[in-house]
């Protein structure tokens, strides 16, 4: 039986701008379920039409709320409420878009964290000796037991603008977090690290988390991950056109200057009577560390992409 989803999405942009990178997380996204698009900004009508092509979005929403994700989450879940649907998916995912991505398809991922019998999943975690485990809050899947408990409910309708973004984190990211286990359900992520250490390498280490098979990279990871070129193994080079793009206009940080992308070269041929059979093409990343392969029949029909760590 096929999995229903409702992606909860918590969208901004300062300029008022949906541009090509938020555009295709939301393309992906529909390609798993149902979208609530909600962001904390003003966009024109002309904006937002941008999304007449997109399937599956039903409903969407720009004005200036306050109330950052949380506010956005909020403003979705109550819709979703209010028509009844809460009841109707398998799976609530709250997302937004403080990352770029996904950098492939992730319906595989998706299935693996809903096949764990947990009810509160995501992407990473996060504990440290000061704050306690939370799922963090760019992606976070939610059943529907637990969507449709009255605590849950009390909630979401309880978020409001707060004075200062750590009591954001600590009201509503920890605070959901430990609402749900503490009423006796069980979580697991994608990624779980001990001590905050796989939180803290998502900003500083964002290479290694892409190796790991993380889907996403942090905006604000840009300026550490050395690079543009990096991401050319992970996702399509018009994606990373986007990405730059993006980082360039809204001014999210990148540490040194975009370069070109690494060349492929012909690694293997298997001819008959003088016609390619099969071509192998090879492309070298992290000074050989990462390397990239490309497999064609007929030198002109793509097979598979084979991206390997030494």
């Amino acid at each position: 039986m096929e999995v229903k989803r409702l992606f909860l999405f918590a969208g901004y942009d300062n300029q008022g701008i949906i541009d090509d990178t938020l555009l295709h997380y939301l393309r992906y996204l529909s390609g798993y379920g149902d979208i609530i698009f909600v962001m904390d900004n003003v966009a024109a009508n002309a904006e937002l039409n941008k999304l007449n092509d997109i399937q599956n979005i039903l409903y969407r929403t720009a004005e200036r709320h306050g109330e950052y994700d949380f506010g956005s989450y909020k403003r979705g879940y109550q819709w979703a409420d209010k028509h009844d649907l809460l009841n109707k998916y398998d799976w609530i995912y709250l997302v937004n878009d403080s990352v770029y991505g996904p950098l492939f398809d992730i319906r595989n991922t998706l299935e693996d964290l809903e096949s764990r019998g947990v009810d509160l999943t995501g992407m990473i975690d996060f504990v440290n000796k000061f704050t306690p485990v939370q799922v963090q809050s760019w992606f976070v899947g939610l059943s529907r037991r637990v969507v449709n408990e009255q605590f849950f409910k009390d909630f979401m309708n309880g978020i409001q603008a707060q004075t200062d973004k750590q009591l954001i984190v600590l009201k509503y990211e920890v605070g959901l977090s430990q609402l749900i286990l503490q009423h006796g359900y069980k979580m697991s992520t994608f990624i779980s690290g001990e001590k905050g250490d796989a939180v803290h390498r998502i900003y500083e280490q964002p290479l290694k988390m892409l190796k790991k098979g993380l889907p996403f990279i942090k905006k604000q990871a840009l300026m550490n991950l050395q690079g543009m070129q990096y991401l050319y193994p992970y996702t399509t080079e018009a994606f990373v056109d986007e990405i730059y793009h993006n980082a360039s206009r809204t001014g999210v940080k990148i540490n040194v200057i975009r370069t070109e992308k690494p060349r492929y070269e012909k690694y293997y041929r298997l001819t008959f009577l003088s016609i390619p059979i099969l071509t192998i093409y090879r492309q070298l990343h992290d000074n050989g560390m990462l390397v990239c392969y490309k497999v064609y029949i007929f030198d002109f029909v793509p097979v598979i992409k084979i991206l390997l760590n030494r």
